[in-house]
């Protein structure tokens, strides 16, 4: 880097982290964006925690940019540029520079909660797009950011920074539209082109994933330039326009200048939207090792898990055991022991013998049972009342009042979790049983599933998340020390 450019942007830097205010505010953001990460390890950190902090609020480093861009011309200091012995040429890139650090702080910032989530989960695939899509929406929304900032030349950083709004929040709105398009198979209309003006929509496709859609591209070159002639035509488009086409105070640029700047705002603009691909005929790749569930049941929701000794819930049952209750000590990495309620479609009137189950998990989720709990001769049950005709119904159309309940103690170990929270495993249950009064054996048969967490996320997630709002805070503190 050139001496004079270290310089500026030295001073720049110090200058954007002078006020008083500017380290609190850094401390703030990053808490939320931490709480965030530690009240998503009870669900998919990945999913919730991940569009959040690794796409929504890059974006938001446009007015950023448009209000750090727009404030010398506000604060009149620009006047020092353009008559003082400095290079304008040097000043702006020092300037852009000290916007990528602060974009470059964001980013290491995200890494000690991402740290802890690879250190349970590895690196999977979604996250392994987002930490690429992430530097290249905050290197094109500084380009569009700086270009909005530039060409506002007034006394109030308003302007610049509403305008970057109006753009943040179209460009927030275009990443589910074109989502939902997509996996519409409308995503070749006018409508869905439209939506391919926001660089994060560009640089999803260019990376081939989608976040809830079903397809991707199946070609990307003219995505990646589209891309490019977004974010270095901005960038460029905005150092012309601040070196060779503004004075100190207004625009010196001539009549076909101004309308060279106005049609390349617009080529930049509509450059995306007439190039760039719209063909989603590839399937999208699954953005993590979470298996498919198959859930169903030839009763209906008829069967619980609930803790060992415990009653049958009231409101049963979920298609996921532990939904409303036994989740909060279901966690993986350890023998979960409890006991699983199958709610048999039999009514107490009548007697149940010769009951064989077998209880099977899948995708790393280890399932243990005594046999003499899967093989019971003579069953030990238990009663259930059905209230308002809501029981099994039977054969004739008429509904259970009270029916029989199978308990068979089980042992889960979920292991080879894909995510902190929200780790969804298999659970196949298949059981046969003689009723008395009928010679052929009933069946029970039953898919369903169980929910696992980490064990330890949340104070782990808690712990990285909260280091660098503590490393603002202390800055803050020494700066109001200082300043008092």
């Amino acid at each position: 880097m050139p001496f004079p450019i270290a310089t500026l942007y030295a001073e720049e830097l110090k200058a954007t982290m002078r006020g008083r205010f500017a380290w609190l505010g850094a401390a703030a953001v990053l808490l939320v964006i931490g709480g965030l990460a530690t009240l998503s390890t009870q669900g998919g950190w990945l999913q919730g925690y991940g569009i959040i902090a690794y796409a929504l609020v890059p974006l938001a480093f446009i007015p950023i940019a448009a209000g750090m861009m727009a404030s010398p011309r506000a604060s009149r200091f620009v006047e020092c540029i353009f008559t003082a012995p400095v290079n304008r040429r040097d000043w702006l890139a020092a300037k852009f520079l000290v916007l990528l650090t602060l974009a470059a702080a964001y980013y290491i910032a995200l890494l000690p909660a991402m740290l802890v989530y690879t250190a349970h989960v590895g690196v999977p695939f979604l996250l392994h797009k987002y930490l690429l899509w992430t530097p290249g929406i905050l290197l094109a929304e500084i380009s569009i950011g700086s270009l909005i900032g530039v060409l506002f030349i007034g006394r109030s950083v308003a302007a610049p920074i509403g305008a970057a709004m109006g753009v943040l929040l179209a460009y927030v709105v275009f990443l589910p539209m074109q989502e939902v398009m997509a996996s519409q198979g409308n995503g070749a209309t006018r409508t869905a082109h439209i939506t391919l003006a926001s660089p994060a929509v560009l640089l999803k496709n260019a990376l081939g994933f989608a976040l809830g859609g079903r397809t991707i591209l199946s070609e990307t070159r003219m995505t990646w330039i589209s891309l490019a002639v977004l974010v270095f035509g901005s960038l460029l488009l905005a150092a012309w326009v601040f070196l060779r086409a503004q004075a100190v105070e207004t625009w010196e640029a001539t009549r076909p200048q101004r309308w060279a700047i106005a049609l390349a705002i617009l080529a930049i603009a509509l450059f995306p939207m007439f190039f760039a691909e719209t063909t989603y005929d590839s399937p999208a790749p699954a953005l993590n090792n979470a298996p498919i569930l198959h859930l169903g049941s030839r009763h209906g929701d008829s069967t619980a898990l609930v803790s060992r000794a415990a009653p049958a819930p009231r409101r049963c049952c979920s298609l996921i055991l532990n939904w409303d209750s036994f989740v909060s000590s279901l966690t993986t990495g350890r023998g979960n022991p409890g006991d699983l309620l199958l709610l048999l479609p039999v009514d107490t009137a009548k007697s149940v013998t010769n009951f064989h189950a077998t209880v099977t998990g899948e995708d790393g989720l280890e399932v243990t049972a005594d046999s003499a709990a899967l093989n019971q001769p003579a069953p030990s049950l238990e009663t259930r009342a059905y209230p308002n005709d809501s029981g099994p119904q039977m054969p004739d159309g008429s509904r259970i009042a009270a029916g029989w309940i199978v308990r068979i103690p089980v042992t889960l170990d979920p292991r080879k979790p894909w995510d902190i929270g929200d780790n969804r495993y298999p659970l196949n249950i298949a059981a046969t049983y003689t009723v008395s009064g009928d010679p052929q054996p009933h069946m029970f048969e039953e898919h369903a599933g169980v929910n696992a967490q980490v064990r330890g996320a949340m104070g782990q997630m808690a712990f990285a998340a909260g280091l660098f709002p503590l490393c603002c805070l202390g800055a803050a503190f020494t700066r109001w020390r200082r300043t008092r």
